[in-house]
């Protein structure tokens, strides 16, 4: 859960921004992107590097469920090009359900803490030191973030006005990737070491957020509460976003991921990229 509020904060910061400086169709493409790019490229590389035959996750009863619930959702309040305020509120109360079922979820790891008491009096004598460093590097990445997200929106508008495409087609493509180039790191790694599973509930915990967070906040910052949508994004992005979903569901199900779902997870990519930019 914090990990992926942590990956979706950058979208958020850069979005709110781009709503600010007149450049609304930035934050639906962004989503999009975000969503397509996490699926078919971090996952589609992590398969790569994952060793093992079974993947330990279980994503079907509640997780696998609220991201589709939240992909249908998001696709139906963008479709007629506008995302109003109200479709914000009914967003984040959407997200606050999550957030609430998940923190409410008993953990396996919780039950067997509780049954060993040599496992609880050595949790209980780890402690978090927090330091003066700590609060600096906090500060630090606010400052980052604030300037990361300004410069973000600054630059899809110039290569907006080189490439003669829109913006939501930068936000959905470039800044996307660029985006999600620690996650892939991360998850190949993960992959590598046989922990599939912190990519996987990553995605999912992203893909949530950002359909339901991320869009519903920045419209609360939209001309008289309103974002409008790329034509490209209703017409290429959504439908490749919906389609990513229903493909990660099936083949997270099984929880048998393999180097072959792996390549067809970034042909998919591909082809994302090349049908949005107009390549196709």
């Amino acid at each position: 859960l914090i990990i992926s509020l942590g990956t979706s904060l950058p979208e958020m910061i850069s979005s709110i921004f781009a709503v600010i400086k007149g450049s609304p169709t930035i934050v639906a493409g962004s989503v999009v992107g975000s969503n397509v790019t996490n699926t078919f490229l971090v996952l589609g590389v992590a398969f790569l590097f994952f060793k093992e035959k079974y993947v330990k996750i279980d994503l079907i009863d509640i997780d696998l469920p609220f991201l589709l619930t939240a992909t249908l959702l998001f696709v139906f309040m963008c479709y007629d090009g506008d995302y109003s305020w109200a479709d914000g509120v009914f967003s984040l109360f959407g997200a606050a359900l999550y957030i609430v079922s998940t923190l409410k979820r008993n953990p396996e790891g919780a039950e067997e803490s509780k049954g060993d008491g040599e496992s609880k009096e050595e949790g209980e004598d780890e402690v978090i030191k927090v330091t003066p460093l700590t609060y600096g590097l906090l500060i630090v990445s606010a400052v980052m973030l604030y300037f990361g997200g300004e410069w973000t929106v600054e630059y899809i508008n110039k290569a907006a006005e080189i490439f003669k495409i829109n913006q939501g087609v930068v936000a959905g493509t470039a800044v996307a990737l660029a985006a999600s180039l620690p996650e892939l790191l991360i998850s190949a790694r993960f992959a590598a070491k046989g922990k599939l599973d912190v990519a996987l509930g990553n995605v999912v915990g992203a893909g949530i957020f950002n359909c339901l967070v991320v869009m519903g906040l920045s419209s609360f910052f939209g001309p008289s509460g309103h974002l409008k949508v790329a034509p490209e994004t209703i017409t290429h992005g959504l439908p490749m976003m919906l389609a990513a979903v229903i493909v990660f569901i099936f083949v997270t199900i099984d929880k048998r991921p393999s180097k072959v779902e792996g390549g067809l997870f970034l042909m998919f990519y591909v082809y994302y990229l090349g049908d949005l930019i107009g390549w196709l």
